[in-house]
């Protein structure tokens, strides 16, 4: 990682005296992905939401990230001492790549200079060290390209001036006096906050305070009887027909059938009130089971049939294979 890098941004920074940081990089900063369980919500501005995240009790950096149309999110971060670009994208350490903005380089500032970037990697993110001209080139420009090894990452700047501008406030507010100055739930009480959308799906997760317990997918436009959830012990599959289906908690025998030509598959679905009060047919199967209707048959069929005693209904399943994808990204988080 270049020096220079790190000594443009020094001048970012202003009289707001900031924690220390420990020494959890190469340069005693913080990646802005490695303390995802000290993340919590800042304020939210154009299109984009801003968090802060600690270390324990120190303050670590702050963040802004906004959802793409395909359902991933990037971050544009800061820890007070480096800039930081961080995509969904797996790669090394050390990495050398481009990033292009509005189609052309940004190393000297908004369309001046040539392409050339570089960061480190930590875990699922690729991080990109930004310096001065490559953040002004951000906050200028429309569209940018982040080029690492053979993939590109695309993806839109709109707003990303009032973004950056928010993460400079909440480093300089040390993160707003942590998660405790936000009005904390009560005790059992559950939140929904969008986790990513893929075509008309949307992914949410559902949150007890500041930890998220379970994620959900539903498609509120395209397919409204069908929705999927996760927890910690099991998977779900709810749907609804329309009609009558049975009592509140009362159990009985479907069978499935996943698009033409397959077979039959048999299970037991339970009458359940859905978080939006309706009521649901539920299909639970247990994580620890192994690979289930959502990890194989449904990611890979065109249609799906229920069909059980008062119950009979068919629906397509378009745009399931990357709405799953992100739901089970979402279930990275629960604990």
């Amino acid at each position: 990682m270049s020096n220079l890098r790190i000594v443009a941004f020094a001048t970012l920074a202003t009289a707001a005296a900031l924690p220390a940081l420990a020494q959890t990089n190469d340069y005693g900063g913080y990646d802005i992905v490695s303390q995802r369980q000290g993340e919590y919500f800042y304020a939210d501005t154009r299109g984009w939401r801003i968090f802060a995240a600690r270390d324990g009790a120190a303050f670590a950096y702050c963040f802004a990230d906004t959802d793409q149309s395909n359902g991933t999110s990037h971050r544009l971060g800061w820890d007070g001492m480096q800039w930081q670009l961080a995509v969904p994208l797996r790669t090394r350490p050390d990495w050398e790549g481009t990033l292009q903005i509005d189609g052309a380089g940004s190393g000297q500032g908004y369309g001046k200079g040539g392409d050339s970037i570089s960061g480190t990697a930590n875990a699922e993110w690729t991080i990109a060290w930004l310096g001065e001209a490559e953040l002004d080139g951000i906050r200028r420009g429309g569209d940018a390209v982040l080029g690492v090894g053979k993939r590109d990452y695309d993806f839109s700047l709109s707003g990303a001036t009032a973004a950056t501008l928010k993460v400079q406030e909440c480093v300089e507010q040390a993160g707003g006096g942590g998660p405790a100055a936000a009005p904390q739930p009560e005790p059992g009480a559950s939140d929904t906050v969008r986790f990513g959308k893929a075509g008309s799906w949307v992914v949410n997760e559902i949150r007890d305070g500041r930890q998220t317990v379970a994620c959900e997918a539903l498609d509120p436009s395209q397919n409204p009887n069908l929705r999927f959830e996760i927890d910690r012990d099991n998977s779900y599959i709810d749907f609804r027909d329309g009609g009558y289906m049975g009592d509140l908690g009362e159990r009985k025998p479907i069978r499935l059938l996943f698009g033409p030509g397959s077979s039959w598959s048999e299970t037991e679905v339970e009458i359940i009130e859905g978080r939006d009060g309706d009521k649901w047919a539920r299909i639970s199967e247990g994580r620890s089971d192994g690979p289930g209707f959502l990890d194989d048959a449904i990611p890979n069929a065109p249609q799906v049939a229920f069909v059980g005693d008062n119950i009979i209904l068919e629906t397509p399943l378009d745009g399931t294979n990357r709405a799953l994808d992100l739901f089970f990204r979402c279930s990275d988080k629960i604990r």
